[in-house]
């Protein structure tokens, strides 16, 4: 029941802000940022006195929710006894619905129901939320901290962490993790609830707006994604606000302007502190920001432009400073997703290969097809398709059917075929119709959302699973298209596209290659603790033995060895089902930088009584027999074929 504390308090900054304004969607986006705000400082706060236990978080909120519901009785009971409707609500009453609309809205809210289920009764198990999301989260309750830690897999150390900081809060107070997928889920809502809001700022009408919004809820990445723990819905909410606080702020009164630019610079912040992938949506919008402020504040341009800079900043401080002491660098370890080589025909090659990871069918001509074309154009411009400084994957393909149908959705790689179809449609009605060009503001978001791509493709190699990071730029464009759609004359076809839109979506509902409700392993039947390794069910019963082992020898101070893809998180879940004692997990014997923090008090008088080695291919090939920590041997004493466990 504690879970719902945060919720509360949710509840209760979005009625001080609902009180006197006309819009709720308004209300919902400011009340989602100042609450994100919250949720990053108070996690800061007590990771520095180490306070991460129940007791403290549960104190936390509790104080928070009292202290906003006295302010709500006082506000309330001060001047009258009654409560008066405010005016959004009274807004509400007196708007007529059409038909059409409410059976959208009715699809939209299907779409929803039935995505949130499935995340609240399957529980994570997307790859890298056993290899780092949920990982880290385990090692930070267990360190009441979120202080950098030794591990194999540096990840869980410097990628950005508010998700993750959500998923802590849920955790802890909700004693498991039936709500770390819900953090995607209220972004999902909150994306389309916000695509709406941007396209009413672009002056659509009431169907423009709820078209945004059905173009939103049938993403079929956004769809496999929400109901997980993967953090690409949270970068593109956070990238939804900024993009609404830009147009609040070009087309409010001047002295709304530092209200907006403080909003920015916090959904900046919270975008960043999310995803390093929000560097690059949120560069174009900062950009249009600042050529703004310069043409209507001339010389003053800079104050503004310090509030945003100051407050992103400030919630990205420690976070920085944690990967700067540990890796010399405020953005952490140096992966090998950067470009090597730039130039125009490097981008070209680029968007060619992103885009092709949204055109697969199950039509394996059209996929050879595409393929060969993609490689003439290479052919064309001088670039080798398959060069390593510019492609992750070894090699370059056009994804099949299998990702595109959706009848085995992968969240990690699946397309948007439709939408990228509309996209090509609308842009290109746009381009033909000089009195939609001429809208207020049309023009200039449409080249701020596409430059997000642009940035993307010139700054990241290509890679197999690169449609999920898409994700926030299909989120964006959404207000575009409704715009366009609503703008076509004859509507009946605007009306068949969007129903389309939305039956062409329950293949991702039902099918979601991980958590699927429609199959004869779905999430109803198929006992919780299996979906742990939908990714990799080989591993269940090598995990089980292993734990069951251990336990057997009333082993509770655990050493892993786990390599650079530990799917470590199914064993938090194992040990917390199989042992009521207080067990404690570490990585020892570590080869990367993080190994000097084994010298910090807390992790150096750590001595397992067993260790869990993870079998790689090379280490398969000849086991070792003993392992060697701190000068004392540990003997194999348990085996299998993906784990060997040792005993002192």
């Amino acid at each position: 029941m504690f879970i719902f504390l945060p919720l509360l308090s949710w509840i209760a900054i979005f009625w001080f802000i609902n009180k006197n304004r006309t819009d709720w969607r308004e209300s919902l986006i400011l009340t989602s940022t100042y609450w994100g705000v919250l949720i990053a400082v108070t996690t800061e706060f007590l990771s520095i006195l180490k306070l991460i236990a129940f007791g403290w978080i549960l104190a936390t909120w509790g104080l928070i929710c009292i202290v906003l519901i006295y302010i709500w009785f006082r506000l309330n009971f001060q001047k009258t006894k009654t409560l008066e409707p405010n005016i959004s609500s009274q807004l509400i009453k007196n708007i007529q619905i059409p038909s059409f609309v409410k059976l959208l809205l009715s699809g939209v809210g299907f779409i929803i129901g039935t995505v949130g289920l499935i995340a609240i009764i399957a529980p994570p198990n997307n790859w890298d939320s056993m290899d780092y999301h949920m990982s880290r989260v385990a090692h930070w309750i267990q360190n009441h901290s979120i202080a950098h830690y030794p591990t194999d897999y540096t990840p869980q150390l410097y990628q950005n962490p508010w998700s993750e900081f959500v998923i802590l809060h849920f955790q802890i107070l909700s004693g498991g993790d039936y709500f770390a997928n819900l953090v995607q889920w209220f972004s999902m809502i909150g994306c389309i609830i916000g695509v709406s809001l941007i396209a009413k700022q672009l002056r659509a009408d009431l169907r423009g707006q709820v078209f945004s919004a059905v173009v939103t809820a049938t993403i079929p990445m956004g769809i496999l994604q929400a109901s997980s723990t993967q953090n690409d819905y949270v970068v593109a909410f956070w990238v939804v606000c900024l993009a609404y606080y830009l147009l609040s702020t070009i087309q409010t009164a001047k002295s709304d302007i530092w209200t907006n630019s403080f909003n920015i610079g916090i959904s900046t912040g919270l975008a960043i502190l999310s995803k390093g992938t929000a560097y690059f949506y949120v560069f174009p919008f900062l950009i249009w920001f600042s050529f703004y402020q310069i043409k209507r504040l001339r010389w003053q341009a800079w104050k503004p432009a310090l509030i945003v800079g100051s407050i992103s900043l400030l919630l990205n401080i420690s976070h920085y400073l944690r990967n700067y002491n540990l890796f010399a660098s405020p953005l952490g370890e140096p992966d090998g997703y950067r470009n090597e080589v730039f130039g125009i025909n490097i981008l070209i090659s680029n968007i060619l290969k992103n885009i092709a990871l949204h055109i697969g069918t199950p039509i394996g001509l059209w996929n050879g097809i595409a393929n060969k074309l993609i490689q003439i154009i290479h052919i064309f411009i001088r670039v080798d398709i398959n060069d390593p400084r510019i492609t992750f994957s070894k090699t370059f393909f056009v994804p099949g059917g299998w990702a595109t149908l959706g009848i085995t959705g992968n969240e990690n790689s699946a397309g948007n075929l439709v939408h990228l179809a509309l996209i090509i449609i609308c842009i290109t009605i746009f381009l033909a119709r000089k009195s939609i060009r001429k809208e207020n503001y049309i023009f200039a978001y449409l080249i701020a959302t596409i430059s997000t791509f642009l940035i993307f493709c010139y700054l990241l190699k290509w890679q197999a699973w690169n449609t999920r990071l898409h994700l926030p730029f299909f989120v964006l464009i959404s207000p575009f298209l409704g715009v366009v759609l609503s703008k076509l004359k004859n509507q009946k076809i605007t009306i068949f596209i969007v129903i389309c839109l939305l039956i062409s979506s329950l293949p991702w509902v039902f099918f979601n290659r991980y958590r699927p409700i429609i199959d004869s392993n779905n999430i109803f039947q198929t006992p919780r603790i299996e979906q742990y390794f939908s990714n990799r069910p080989y591993l269940k019963t090598t995990y089980t033995g292993a734990v069951e082992f251990l336990n057997s020898k009333k082993c509770s101070n655990i050493g892993l060895l786990m390599g650079k893809d530990p799917w470590e998180y199914p064993l938090w879940v194992l040990w917390r089902q199989k042992n009521l004692e207080i067990v404690k997990l570490q990585h020892i014997n570590i080869n990367n930088i993080s190994a000097i923090l084994e010298k910090e008090d807390f992790y150096r008088d750590f001595e397992p009584c067993g260790i869990i080695s993870m079998e790689t291919k090379k280490s398969k090939q000849k086991k070792a027999q003993e392992v060697n920590f701190k000068g004392k041997i540990y003997l194999r004493a348990w085996d299998s074929p993906d784990i060997g466990i040792f005993i002192k």
